[in-house]
């Protein structure tokens, strides 16, 4: 039997979505519980900012508020998420809470 080259192209594809990679979706600023264990009340918002990075949001009526958000997802189902608000005054980390 003869195959014709549009079958050819047809079963390769066919066959080449049976193993689609599910890349690693990352967003946000890392938040890993190393780098939570070193947050202490007390560090200025530039120690802060050495340490997590800059934060996701800002509010822009309560600049004492900081919320770092991390989320991963992987496929369809496995996902995790992660958040922390910081909340300073007089420049100094006051609160942190997950």
């Amino acid at each position: 039997m003869k195959k014709t080259p549009l079958f050819i192209i047809s079963l390769s594809l066919f066959l080449s979505s049976c193993s689609i990679y599910k890349m690693e979706v990352q967003q946000g600023n890392i938040l890993s519980g190393e780098t939570i264990t070193q947050l202490k009340t007390g560090m200025s918002k530039s120690q802060v900012v050495a340490l997590l990075g800059t934060p996701l949001l800002q509010d822009n009526f309560r600049s004492n508020r900081w919320d770092y958000l991390y989320f991963t997802k992987k496929g369809r189902t496995a996902s995790f998420k992660k958040n922390i608000t910081l909340i300073f005054k007089n420049e100094q980390l006051t609160s942190i809470k997950n």
